[in-house]
């Protein structure tokens, strides 16, 4: 579930850890800030941004670590 933290700033956060992923919506779609760890995380926030009609359109780690899985392309649907 996303929650609205300032105008144009989403947060999802992890059920798996302490840890959130942020996301910035710009012009021509969301700014992915540090996505979930587990591939239902990140279904949920796919899921949740296709509701509010945003497309990923880049990602960011603010660290290497084992925790952030960047991101993956969306499901095709109908397939």
């Amino acid at each position: 579930m996303l929650t609205h933290v300032a105008e144009g700033v989403l947060v999802h956060e992890s059920e798996f850890i302490q840890s959130n992923c942020t996301l910035v919506q710009g012009r021509d779609g969301v700014l992915l800030i540090d996505p979930g760890i587990t591939a239902s995380e990140m279904a949920v926030i796919a899921e949740d941004l296709h509701r509010l009609g945003q497309p990923v359109v880049a990602g960011f780690s603010t660290h290497p670590d084992w925790d952030h899985v960047l991101w993956h392309p969306p499901a095709r649907r109908g397939r």
